[in-house]
């Protein structure tokens, strides 16, 4: 009899354990930034200086499950280790708070990072941020937009940058991206657009000139739907 009773609990145990463990939260075990290192061009003094738009993905883990990835940007600590280089605002957004002086050549390099409550305790990510001074060129007075890729929900752009003479100047990373519709779509700082509601939307790229004046361009995203 005590034997067929201690072969009833372990049944019943076997039986319980895996329903634990399935019920167990998931729980974020790594953080991914997207760009992982920014390059940017320093802009002249008083004008607008934000710069790159940062995403945060999530990996979340839990027994006898796979991995799930999710947009964590808006949950995630954003941290400037120099604040007097850049800052970042709650969602993901970089601003240089220095700024271009004619004929300097200024360089500098600081660390930003986004941090959560992981499954192990605190989870952080760091990415690299250098800032240059901008070198002497003749002004771009326009700019195309260009679709290199894209997939239901996304697209990647990049923008080049036209002088007065018509000489095409390579702008791509040091444009500022813009969405007028940010509830439909999500624009990264290297031109990555991606769809997070249904929606229209035209994304704008804009370029500040070291002589004060601006540049832009603008795409239509087309019609919006969530991947």
């Amino acid at each position: 009899m005590r034997d067929r009773s201690l072969f009833g609990a372990l049944l019943l145990l076997a039986a319980v354990v895996p329903l634990t463990s399935c019920s167990t939260d998931p729980g974020l075990t790594s953080i991914t930034l997207t760009p992982n290192g920014y390059s940017a061009l320093l802009g002249p003094c008083g004008t607008q200086q934000v710069v790159a738009n940062f995403t945060a993905m999530g990996s979340y883990t839990r027994p006898g499950h796979a991995t799930v990835t999710k947009d964590i940007t808006d949950s995630v600590t954003w941290y400037s280790y120099d604040t007097q280089l850049v800052t970042m605002s709650p969602t993901g957004v970089m601003s240089v708070v220095t700024c271009a002086n004619p004929g300097s050549t200024f360089q500098a390099s600081t660390i930003i990072s986004a941090s959560a409550q992981g499954f192990h305790g605190l989870i952080s990510q760091t990415a690299t941020v250098s800032l240059v001074e901008p070198p002497v060129t003749p002004a771009v007075v326009s700019l195309s937009i260009v679709k290199t890729s894209g997939t239901i929900g996304s697209a990647q752009y990049v923008a080049v940058g036209k002088t007065a003479d018509g000489t095409l100047v390579p702008v791509a990373n040091h444009v500022t991206w813009t969405t007028d519709n940010p509830q439909a779509v999500r624009m990264s700082g290297t031109g990555f657009a991606r769809a997070i509601a249904a929606g229209h939307a035209t994304v704008t790229a804009t370029y500040a000139n070291p002589d004060g004046t601006t540049a832009t361009g603008s795409a239509e995203f087309g019609s919006l739907t969530t991947n």
